[in-house]
């Protein structure tokens, strides 16, 4: 069983003890009991209020990939402290059949299961809320005070105890200027930024290297207009970018947006379905728009660190190139497409029909201990009516849906054609795998 670890911190995590070697810890002895090969581990160092969060989107995007078997984490309130988030992880998790597992926390995927899930989540939930209100609360009164919180230090500045306020720090201020500046010249992509950034080997924020998503909070920053929010109330501290370099870049940033590729969410017909062959790594799509046209590329994950040296290759020409072939393949193929359809239907529709038959089995159980306790004077007549009606109705819709899922169902015409919104549907049936060389090679192993 392959197994992806998932452990976070933030500030308040780590005032309680969850520090990420000892989630690691705990985690790896979980995979030990189960006796899983771990191949990922993802940290983050976020709040668990907020879904976006870098090693999450990567946790993610393994799931949709089906790339591993299992997820384990720590607890609940790890993988996210907001219930609806944790309801969608969950369920994004059970489609792509991966299976969830906490250490300090038993569960499976069934309703009683879920329930549970869910009152650990909502108790997460409010707890965090609850300490995000003591935490303002503090805030806000010594900012009522003219005072700083302690813990307040935007990239840029440092807190001073003796006079309660922020200082300068010269050389961070020079890099926050750096940044609006290139910003704003054309240099608008937070990745670039980043690397330039960490080719210069100017120190990131947290001591680490420089990320696009650091760049892009330092250009989102009011604080840098010289008044800094406390819960609320704004406190003035010295000022380091002017109205107008800031205001540019947030225009930038907006254009941005509305031009991304991925604001469209396209889907490429082989995202997800290549390999590269040089380190095994599952090749992501590159998107981006230069002067109003879009590109978009395969690419390997490791090249952006230098682990690996395959070049990227433009999607539409890749996609086309490898549909054309496969289109030639599949007219042979599609009869056995189309058996494959009917037995995936024909299983499907077996599994409903056995579970409505043990719910029905249920129902009859129910009424049968209903009349029991009639007889026992345990409910009286109006009570064993209204439930008899009730366990009546389900009954009905459960024999219609029984009777409904025995018929035959006629052969439907079907066309060699495939339509372009089942293209990457037939790839993922009839592919095994596609490996990218180093030479620029595809290597596409399938059925047909």
């Amino acid at each position: 069983m392959r197994v992806l670890i998932y452990t976070r911190v933030s500030t308040q995590g780590q005032k309680e003890g969850y520090s990420l070697e000892s989630q690691k810890s705990a985690c790896l002895k979980k995979a030990e009991e189960l006796s899983a090969e771990v191949i990922y581990h993802l940290e983050d160092t976020y709040t668990g209020a907020e879904l976006e969060r870098p090693a999450l989107n990567q946790l993610r995007e393994l799931v949709q990939s089906r790339q591993i078997d299992a997820v384990i984490c720590l607890d609940p309130d790890r993988l996210s402290r907001n219930l609806a988030d944790l309801l969608l992880l969950t369920s994004e998790m059970d489609r792509s059949n991966v299976e969830l597992v906490f250490v300090n926390f038993t569960w499976e995927s069934t309703p009683l299961g879920r329930l549970f899930l869910e009152m650990r989540g909502a108790i997460a939930e409010f707890e965090h809320a609850l300490i995000r209100e003591r935490t303002l609360r503090g805030k806000r009164q010594k900012a009522r005070e003219g005072r700083l919180p302690s813990f307040v230090e935007p990239y840029g500045y440092r807190f001073n105890p003796k006079d309660d306020c922020l200082n300068v720090v010269q050389r961070e201020a020079a890099v926050v200027s750096y940044i609006f500046r290139e910003y704003n010249r054309g240099c608008n992509s937070g990745r670039i930024l980043a690397e330039k950034l960490n080719k210069q080997r100017i120190p990131a924020p947290s001591g680490a290297k420089w990320h696009p998503s650091t760049v892009l909070r330092i250009l989102s920053n009011r604080t840098y207009l010289g008044v800094l929010d406390v819960g609320g109330i704004e406190i003035e501290v010295p000022k380091l970018i002017g109205e107008e370099d800031f205001a540019k870049a947030q225009e930038i940033k907006a254009l941005n947006r509305r031009r991304s590729l991925r604001r469209t969410k396209k889907e490429y017909l082989l995202q997800n379905l290549l390999t590269c062959s040089l380190c095994g790594s599952s090749l992501k799509v590159s998107a981006h728009c230069v002067r109003g046209k879009s590109y978009s590329y395969y690419v390997c994950p490791k090249r952006r660190g230098k682990l690996c040296l395959l070049k990227p290759l433009p999607t539409e020409a890749l996609d086309h190139l490898v549909w054309v072939e496969f289109e030639k393949r599949f007219a042979h193929a599609a009869p056995k497409f189309r058996e494959y359809e009917k037995k995936l239907e024909k299983d499907r529709r077996e599994r409903l029909l056995e579970s409505k038959n043990k719910e029905l089995g249920n129902i009859k159980h129910r009424e049968e201990k209903l009349l029991d306790l009639l007889l026992s004077g345990v409910i009286n007549p109006e009570v064993y009516r209204e439930e008899k009606k009730s366990v009546e109705r389900s009954k009905k819709v459960l024999l219609e849906d029984i009777e409904r899922l025995g018929q035959e169902v006629p052969d439907a015409p079907y066309s060699t054609k495939v339509p372009p919104n089942l293209r990457k549907k037939a790839l993922e049936i009839f592919t095994e795998k596609i490996l990218v060389t180093a030479t620029g090679e595809i290597r596409v192993y399938a059925l047909i």
